[in-house]
């Protein structure tokens, strides 16, 4: 198994068991201080699957390969947002930056978030982008808005 297939395998177990997985681009997973804020980039959702039948096999295989390939596009966008978007105007900064997923009323969401350590900047920039929530990693829970 890949580095990759295994970052991707860890992402997915960590979404259905605790409800969300932070990877930043240093490689760090899951910050245990600081809060994470979403909507460096439009997010996308997919359908948590309840997988309780005879054909839970084949559903949950399903929702993986899904979610592999949501992951995929949100990695590439990380390097495409490191890379390309930072100018001495924009208030995002390098530093931080990762793709989260959060499940939320039966869907799980992707998207490139930030790690930032100060709740005020945090709740600051999560209304600037109309997020309805931080996640405040000491606590492991949301801060909703």
């Amino acid at each position: 198994m890949t580095t990759l297939e295994h970052d991707i395998r860890l992402a997915y177990i960590n979404t259905l068991l605790d409800g969300g997985y932070t990877r930043l681009a240093d490689s760090t997973t899951n910050p245990t201080e600081g809060y994470i804020v979403g909507g460096v980039t439009e997010p996308t959702t997919m359908d948590l699957h309840a997988v309780a039948t005879s054909m839970a096999y084949v559903e949950v295989g399903k929702q993986y390969e899904e979610f592999k390939e949501l992951w995929l596009k949100y990695k590439m966008q990380l390097n495409e947002t490191i890379s390309l978007k930072f100018s001495y105007t924009t208030n995002l900064f390098k530093s931080g930056l990762g793709v989260g997923t959060w499940i939320h009323e039966g869907q799980i969401y992707f998207d490139i978030v930030q790690h930032i350590y100060s709740l005020d900047v945090a709740t600051k920039l999560a209304k600037e982008r109309s997020e309805i929530a931080v996640y405040d990693c000491a606590n492991q829970k949301d801060i909703l808005l």
